[in-house]
């Protein structure tokens, strides 16, 4: 079963959390144990929210990934673009009917 870790932070700064969150993906794509993509969402209603989606391919290995230093480094790095704490929330999938690249 597949799973997610949601992200969501409070930012003025979407360009650099952007580009934050695209530079995981190419450093750590195909290293990263179980990672799989992610996606950047701002929030419609509250500007400067945002929610980012971390797909995994295991809860397991999602766990192994969030102990290794470049993933520390990556969360000491995000902190640094928001106005306050991050709030992680981990998630099983459940049912999934968007298409796969």
């Amino acid at each position: 079963m597949s799973f997610v870790q949601t992200i969501t932070i409070r930012s003025k700064h979407g360009s650099a959390l952007a580009e934050h969150v695209a530079a995981w993906h190419a450093e750590q794509c195909g290293i990263a144990p179980g990672y799989q993509g992610a996606r950047l969402l701002a929030d419609c209603d509250r500007p400067d929210q945002y929610t980012i989606e971390a797909a995994f391919s295991s809860e397991e290995e999602a766990a192994l990934n969030n102990d290794r230093p470049e993933t520390v480094a990556w969360g000491a790095g995000l902190r640094n673009l928001t106005a306050d704490d991050p709030s992680y929330v981990d998630r099983r999938v459940v049912l999934e009917t968007l298409p796969r690249h």
